[in-house]
């Protein structure tokens, strides 16, 4: 008989997980073997990956919010861990491959500021859109915090799209981010994947949610944008 590493719990000969805090039985000290373990448990484990949830929040994003909401919390990996996971990625390869995402602003100093920051400028959004569609869908009676996971989930696969497929076809085809058709192709997507969600994860009538999904979203945007631009001018003003 031996105790378990993590609670001390007395564990029997070929126990595997103990009986108190669930934990696997270790034998030996941590090798690169098992973290190399841990990490692939991690990413394909079929009851709580990183790409069984993509793969929801591909088909019934909002099916997967709902669940996650409603106490099925061990069958996803987290919401926000998935979103610091995937503005993590996103912001590693856009600094790998050198898209400037804030060329538009004319100021390089605060252009070159916020490309820095741009992980803190994407999870901003978050909980913008998420007080937006709290405004837009009251009668639903959710909490702000349900409404966060909604948004996270949804924003952490549209960050992963723009990790994956945006910045690789702005590098390989050399458009900037003030390309237009880039703008509408990238905002369209995300507005008609976020209504989509929206009529799985919220009630009542599906073109209505929709549309309703459309405004928090571009709302959501516009204080994103509103709020960088008071940066910036604040910024240019203490400057002088």
């Amino acid at each position: 008989m031996s105790g378990c590493a993590n609670c001390e719990a007395v564990l029997i000969a070929d126990q595997r997980f103990c009986g108190a805090c669930g934990q696997k039985v270790l034998a030996g000290r941590l090798t690169m073997g098992q973290i190399g373990q841990d990490f692939l448990h991690a990413l394909t484990h079929v009851d709580h990956s990183v790409f069984a949830l993509i793969k929801g929040l591909l088909i019934r994003p909002g099916v997967v919010a709902r669940e996650y909401i409603d106490g099925k919390r061990k069958k996803y990996f987290g919401p926000f861990a998935f979103l610091v996971i995937m503005v993590g990625l996103s912001t590693f390869v856009i600094l790998l491959l050198g898209i400037q995402w804030f060329q538009p602003i004319p100021d390089k100093v605060v252009a070159n500021l916020l490309q820095r920051h741009f992980n803190l400028v994407v999870l901003m959004q978050v909980p913008l859109i998420a007080v937006c569609s709290l405004a837009f869908f009251w009668r639903e009676r959710l909490f702000y915090a349900e409404h966060l996971v909604f948004v996270a989930y949804t924003s952490g696969l549209r960050v992963l799209f723009l990790a994956v497929t945006l910045t690789p076809l702005m590098f390989l085809t050399g458009a900037d981010t003030a390309n237009f058709k880039l703008f509408v192709m990238f905002y369209g997507l995300w507005l008609g994947y976020f209504a989509f969600a929206s009529t799985q994860f919220y009630r009542g009538n599906r073109a209505w949610t929709a549309c309703k999904a459309v405004l928090a979203a571009a709302l959501g945007w516009a204080l994103t944008v509103t709020i960088i631009f008071v940066f910036i001018w604040l910024f240019a003003r203490f400057a002088e």
